[in-house]
């Protein structure tokens, strides 16, 4: 909080908070500076989730691992600097990072050989800038049986 005295000189003491909302985090920060004068403008913004993940499965082969493409549509945050794609095998996780993806794209392909048949599972994807993210809502996904029915 400023501090004033005689001379309109004031000081910021460091505070970094972040608040939940609604899926997504607010960062408001305010910075250890000394200045004289003011008024002092102190910015707040939200880091607003991916919208619309959607998962499906790419190919079948016979004995061969799945392959699954998560795509998703772009956060509005244009601070975003990146995105996490997240897997589980229950829609509560624990979920596991499988991938940073670069802002500029909307899709993943999960190529892990730990991927199996006829099994669910679940992503998710973070918008992230530092160390704030925001979460997408999960899909799901049950793989085909290694038949490819």
């Amino acid at each position: 909080m400023p501090f004033r005295r005689a001379g309109a000189t004031f000081a910021l003491l460091a505070l970094l908070t972040t608040f939940a909302l609604a899926g997504a985090q607010v960062a408001l920060a305010v910075f250890n500076k000394t200045v004289t004068g003011g008024p002092l403008t102190i910015a707040t913004s939200t880091l607003s989730a991916p919208k619309g993940a959607s998962a499906s499965q790419v190919n079948c082969r016979t004995n061969k691992n799945p392959e699954i493409e998560v795509s998703w549509s772009a956060t509005s945050s244009s601070y975003a600097t990146s995105y996490e794609v997240e897997r589980a095998t229950a829609s509560s996780g624990p979920y596991t990072t499988l991938s940073s993806v670069p802002i500029a794209e909307t899709s993943y392909t999960d190529k892990s050989g730990s991927l199996a048949s006829s099994t669910t599972y679940y992503y998710r994807v973070n918008a992230v800038y530092r160390s704030w993210s925001a979460t997408s809502t999960a899909t799901s996904l049950k793989t085909l049986s290694k038949s490819c029915a």
